[in-house]
């Protein structure tokens, strides 16, 4: 079949004329974003002398601060969110909230009351970032028989709740009804205060499962060693490999540990990242006590526990000695090749 040199010519002329289309299409998105953050960095430049004066200073806010275009208040966001991160001054989040009560309210209604899930969430985050009482009641009282079947948005109405005193963080990590992630539930308890931690150590037993984990890793992240007793005494009862490695690990976040007797007999468990976990923990306290529980460990089968177990002998004082007879003394393989890597680290590491 044989086009024509008219059809050819139209052709063309047509891909030329969508791929102009096209261009001017893609120059004036740049142009509009061009102007979109020229717009921003106006704003940010006129206005942050007055920020500084406002939030520091005691003065009241100046008009040049007040955001009118869509791109005024989104760049007023992200000062407001820059300043709530990074600065701790006394009454400064107070006069944060208060400005952004004032003049970004109707900004986030807007957002609260798209149809656009990613418009709404970005409203919620902000409502709860600024504490947006009025505007938390008003979304909350219009959701409250709505059935919300997005994960993220109902863990995100429940901290609208704590926002406004409908509940509490503690309420929350310790209902099963709504089983929130473990990363979740790692935000709900750092919110928490000692006595409420407390409660939730009382109460362990009726956890949900992630509330759980994240217990576990908040205890060890932020070294609260008057927990660890209740650890220990937990391990020995604990029948889920996934708590007793997650209380482990917590143990040796801590970096103190009082006695090691109690980890002696996960040396030998069948789940390998408790031997190793458990072999870092023994490897803190001196050779003369540890090395007799630390050395059959470089013949275990898994080389991280083999690793561990080297690297805890070779940091202390006459470690490297006492890998080195052991190395004379032991017929096996995987010992032997663990200890000459950690021999060539060691030697590394002294260049």
């Amino acid at each position: 079949m044989r086009i024509s040199t008219t059809v050819l010519l139209w052709i063309i002329l047509t891909l030329l004329t969508l791929l102009l289309i096209f261009s001017v299409y893609l120059t004036i998105l740049r142009l509009l974003e061009k102007r979109r953050l020229l717009q921003e960095a106006n704003y940010v430049q006129r206005s942050k002398v007055h920020w500084m004066n406002y939030l520091f200073y005691n003065q009241d806010w100046h008009e040049d601060m007040v955001p009118k275009t869509l791109q005024e208040k989104r760049a007023a966001e992200r000062l407001l969110v820059k300043f709530l991160n990074s600065v701790y001054v006394e009454g400064t989040r107070e006069k944060i909230y208060l400005f952004a009560e004032r003049y970004m309210a109707s900004y986030y209604r807007k957002m609260l009351a798209s149809t656009e899930w990613s418009h709404r969430m970005n409203g919620l985050y902000r409502v709860i970032d600024f504490r947006l009482i009025e505007l938390a009641e008003n979304h909350l009282n219009k959701w409250s028989n709505r059935n919300v079947r997005n994960a993220e948005e109902k863990y995100y109405l429940s901290l609208l709740k704590i926002t406004v005193g409908r509940t509490t963080a503690l309420d929350l990590v310790k209902q099963d009804e709504v089983e929130f992630s473990e990363h979740q539930n790692r935000a709900l308890l750092l919110k928490l205060n000692q006595k409420d931690l407390n409660s939730l150590i009382d109460n362990y037993d009726y956890l949900p499962h992630a509330s759980k984990l994240a217990l576990i890793d908040v205890v060890g992240e932020k070294n609260y060693i008057q927990y660890q007793d209740f650890f220990v005494k937990q391990l020995e009862i604990e029948e889920r490999s996934e708590l007793r490695i997650r209380m482990l690990k917590s143990l040796e976040l801590m970096g103190f540990i009082q006695d090691f007797h109690p980890f002696v007999s996960f040396l030998s468990s069948p789940f390998w990242q408790e031997r190793m976990l458990a072999s870092r923990i023994v490897g803190m306290f001196p050779l003369r006590e540890s090395q007799q529980y630390l050395l059959p460990l470089l013949e275990d089968q898994t080389w991280w526990v083999r690793s561990t177990a080297a690297k805890a002998i070779a940091k202390q004082k006459e470690g490297i000695s006492v890998l080195l007879n052991y190395q004379l003394k032991t017929e096996d393989r995987f010992a032997k090749e663990i200890i000459d890597e950690q021999l060539l680290k060691e030697e590394a590491i002294a260049l």
